[in-house]
């Protein structure tokens, strides 16, 4: 079949590749439905690669559980890395580091091809990522397929293309075919091109099958076209398409031989009538929906019998888990299963795939009953910590509680112990106080009862943790220093790098001086130790209380750092975290269209604990708060119902400032008083003089003669004495536009101006018509009206955002499409198109597209320069 409708897609990749070779390294993302034809397309840019290109292949599989590195293995041994490099004992992190190396000058030009990552497993999507974000000083063209029409908003792909933008990625559509297309491709075949056409919607594998079907009969579907051809084929030839279609992926020849005996002649045949595809030494088929179509039509017995069979041989050969757990389990061997699953699980979770994990100990679980309870409540256990690691706080609960029963039916104390800390840590993510107490309370009476030990040391610094969380800093530092001083008996180094950092932190919050010491000292011991959930802990907590603490050069040492450590070491709980708090910072950074990008990125792609998700949704709102923005009510409304349950005021008190705000930008006092008020509730006694600031700034603006009853940050304090002049310049100092500009909003008609042009550059609306209004009640008739330098290139003040979904539309994409292209929600671009509406001050799409146009927003270039696929 010839390759029509495909030249654009094989020039842009040829441009990618010669950039690539000059020595600037790009990815590409190429998506398409299933049958869409993605691989055809990058087969053929391969072999038009020129001479020299190193080729290099990983695919993913359909396995009911991905295979842990698989491609990147199946990359790194065309790179002929060493075997070492590759094996279990060799961490990711050297792996990555030695592909990273090899695809990099002086070595030559790479084409490194990633096919389905659709399928990948959680550690892969990681490689992606690394490279990714090192891609432009490599000697790489990385070519990343994936399927569009089955990519769930939650789908782990979405963060990765969620976070690989700007100019070294690339995204690559293949579309269907066009009638015309389809019409050349059926001449000469007496086959009607219209109604194949209809048919098949232009999908390419659908098209290339009907296409090959007898004359006079056209299947109306994949299977139909697919199934006809198996039928034809002799016995021997059908028996092995059945057999390579149980095994996802290719099937190696010396499994063929070894279940079918000499299997020469039928592959031939397999091939011949295009079922199969000889690639060297193994045999697949030429699409996945080929294969499941196959799968599809083998009976239950027979097929059972087949997966019994392959599993036998491929355990003989040593081979993957994931592979062995995959066909024990469509071969209902259970004892195979247990055998087998908790084994991938551990590789699985050495590797950084959690989610793998996790997904191998729930197939043990199903078929757990035949455990002894000793072996179920470690499987149990096993899972709800796997699940821990994912964010999968409510099956993490189910799996501890019940683990938790089946200790204390078998009197393990210690255990019962160890599993009430892991209870208490999540229902902490979960925002619910009270329980965490209750656990981690019931874990130090169990502990108590026996000899002093290093596991009652991590309970007292449990118990440390969660007063510090909750700002009850004097508790914090009591147990914290019981759980120091057990550690030096038993010279565990968990417990001091854990207990540390509590103390730290809680100093810190109440601005202790020796507070910052001790908080990097449990980082210097968790980083000595290689404890890297600890040393993530310590980075969060540096980060967190830097950002809060209004302390940017405290913020911009440690973010960084901070979240490429645990982007290194997988510590996924406190990059999030760290994420969201380096969100926060470049919102009081004036920076608000990167601030929004990072929350919106973290709340839509990420599964996110309470602890998390608040900080991002609250920043986002803000955003579109300070901006008159749509969509704010529902951000603040989840955020305050998570926040509230966690007894925090690290969770309530900036989601209560922030709903104060809005309440004061919309005029209506009552409610600004009532917001501070819920976060004054929980401020009181908590020490930290930066959020009871704040609350207390909202709160006097909703009444004026309000006298603040506590010690507070020092720009606070001046701005609710009306010494503006002195605020405005704490907060230019501490590098906060917006607070500045609030401070001089309280000045005469100077610092009125400055305050304007300030908010003018940020894009904020609401209080820029709020100074504009005191200027005019102070006689001024000059106003300065300009827009915002980034958006002096279109008067009504559209955001950069605004700017691309505005020209998106113009080409004539729909919301749906606009998602798909922007890598986000269907209802994110409902806002930005309500937002869009509002700013041009027209009712429909149509008056938006007319009204670009006639502002010089949009040019013709912007009409036709992405036109959508006709057909």
């Amino acid at each position: 079949m010839d390759l029509l409708e495909r030249h654009t897609q094989l020039e842009d990749l040829a441009q990618h590749l010669r950039a690539a070779a000059a020595g600037t390294g790009k990815i590409v993302f190429v998506s398409g439905e299933a049958g869409a034809g993605k691989s055809t397309v990058v087969e053929m840019f391969a072999q038009q690669a020129p001479r020299g290109t190193r080729l290099l292949w990983g695919h993913c599989d359909a396995l009911q559980t991905s295979r842990v590195l698989g491609p990147v293995h199946e990359v790194a041994s065309g790179l002929s890395l060493p075997q070492a490099s590759r094996s279990e004992s060799s961490s990711r992190e050297a792996l990555f580091g030695q592909l990273l190396e090899r695809l990099s000058p002086p070595h030559p030009v790479s084409l490194v091809v990633l096919e389905d990552i659709h399928w990948a497993d959680e550690a892969t999507l990681d490689f992606v990522r690394f490279l990714g974000r090192r891609i432009q000083r490599t000697r790489c063209l990385l070519i990343a397929t994936h399927r569009d029409d089955e990519l769930p908003a939650t789908h782990p792909l979405r963060a990765v293309l969620g976070e690989l933008i700007g100019q070294h990625a690339a995204r690559l559509r293949i579309p269907a075919l066009s009638l015309a297309a389809v019409e050349q491709l059926a001449r000469g075949t007496r086959h009607d091109a219209r109604h194949i056409y209809q048919v098949t919607e232009g999908n390419a594998f659908f098209v290339r099958e009907l296409l090959s079907a007898q004359p006079g009969t056209v299947p109306e579907t994949v299977r139909d076209a697919v199934l006809a051809r198996l039928m034809a084929c002799s016995p021997a030839a059908r028996a092995l398409t059945e057999l390579v279609s149980l095994l996802p992926g290719k099937t190696p020849s010396w499994l063929q031989n070894t279940l079918l005996g000499d299997s020469g002649a039928a592959a031939d045949e397999a091939v011949a009538r295009g079922l199969l595809r000889d690639y060297e030494d193994a045999l697949g088929f030429r699409h996945e929906l080929g294969r499941l179509a196959v799968e599809g039509a083998v009976p239950r017995a027979r097929a059972r019998e087949l997966h019994a069979s392959i599993l036998e041989a491929l355990a003989a050969h040593d081979a993957d888990l994931s592979q062995l757990v995959h066909h024990a389990s469509h071969a209902q061997d259970i004892p195979a299963l247990l055998l087998y699953a908790p084994q991938a699980a551990e590789r699985a979770a050495l590797a950084g795939a959690h989610r793998e994990a996790v997904a191998h100990l729930a197939t043990a679980l199903r078929h757990a009953d035949s455990l002894t309870s000793p072996e179920r409540a470690r499987l149990l256990e096993r899972h709800a910590l796997g699940c821990n690691m994912t964010n999968q706080v409510a099956t993490a609960i189910a799996s501890a509680q019940t683990a938790l029963a089946l200790w204390k039916a078998l009197g393990d104390v210690t255990a019962q112990a160890r599993v009430q800390l892991l209870l208490a840590q999540q229902y902490w993510k979960a925002g619910q106080k009270c329980l965490v107490d209750q656990h981690v309370n019931r874990a130090i009476e169990l502990l108590e009862t026996l000899p002093p030990s290093p596991e009652l040391a991590m309970a007292y610094s449990n118990r440390s943790r969660f007063a510090m969380t909750g700002h009850r800093w004097e508790e914090a530092v009591q147990y914290g220093e019981r759980a120091l001083e057990l550690a030096e008996r038993f010279a565990d180094h968990s417990v001091r790098a854990h207990a540390l950092t509590n103390i730290g932190a809680a100093l810190l919050s109440v601005g202790e001086a020796e507070a910052l010491e001790k908080l990097e000292r449990g980082l210097a011991v968790a980083l000595e130790h290689n404890l890297s959930e600890h040393a993530g802990r310590a980075y969060a907590n540096l980060v967190e209380l830097a950002v809060s603490q209004r302390r940017p050069e405290l913020a911009e040492r440690y973010l960084a750092t901070s979240v490429d450590y645990c982007e290194t070491h997988e510590v996924q709980d406190c990059l999030s975290y760290n994420r969201a708090y380096g969100a926060y910072f470049e919102l009081n950074s004036g920076h608000w269209d990167e601030a929004a990008r990072m929350a919106t990125e973290l709340i839509e792609y990420h599964a996110l604990a309470a602890a998390q998700r608040i900080p991002a949704l609250a920043v986002l709102a803000v955003v579109r708060s300070r901006r008159g923005d749509p969509g704010v009510d529902a951000l603040l409304d989840e955020a305050l119902q998570l926040a509230v349950p966690t007894c925090e005021i690290a969770r309530i008190g900036p989601v209560a400032a922030a709903r104060a705000e809005l309440a004061w930008y919309r005029g209506d006092r009552d409610s600004v008083a009532r917001e501070a008020a819920i976060g004054l509730g929980a401020a009181r006694g908590c020490g930290d003089v930066w959020i009871y600031g704040e609350l207390l700034w909202w709160a006097s603006r909703a009444d004026p003669e309000f006298k603040p009853p506590a010690p507070l940050a020092e720009p606070y304090e001046l701005m609710i004495a009306g010494d503006w002049d002195r605020a405005a310049r704490i907060w230019k100092q501490l590098g906060m536009p917006y607070e500045r500009a609030l401070s001089l909003a309280q000045g005469p008609e100077a610092a009125l101006r400055e305050s304007l042009a300030i908010l003018e550059t940020l894009g904020a609306g609401p209080l820029a018509a709020i100074v504009r209004q005191r200027l005019r009640e102070l006689g001024v008739h000059s106003i300065p009206r300009g827009p915002r330098a980034s958006t002096r290139a279109n008067p009504a003040g559209l955001t950069a955002r605004e700017i691309q979904v505005l020209r998106l539309l113009v080409q004539g994409h729909t919301n749906s499409e606009l998602a798909e292209r922007l890598h986000v929600a269907t209802k994110t671009v409902d806002h930005h198109m309500s937002s869009i509406l509002a700013k041009l001050e027209v009712r429909s799409r149509t008056e938006a597209v007319s009204a670009a146009f006639g502002l010089g927003i949009c040019t013709a270039a912007d009409g036709t320069g992405g036109q959508r696929p006709q057909g």
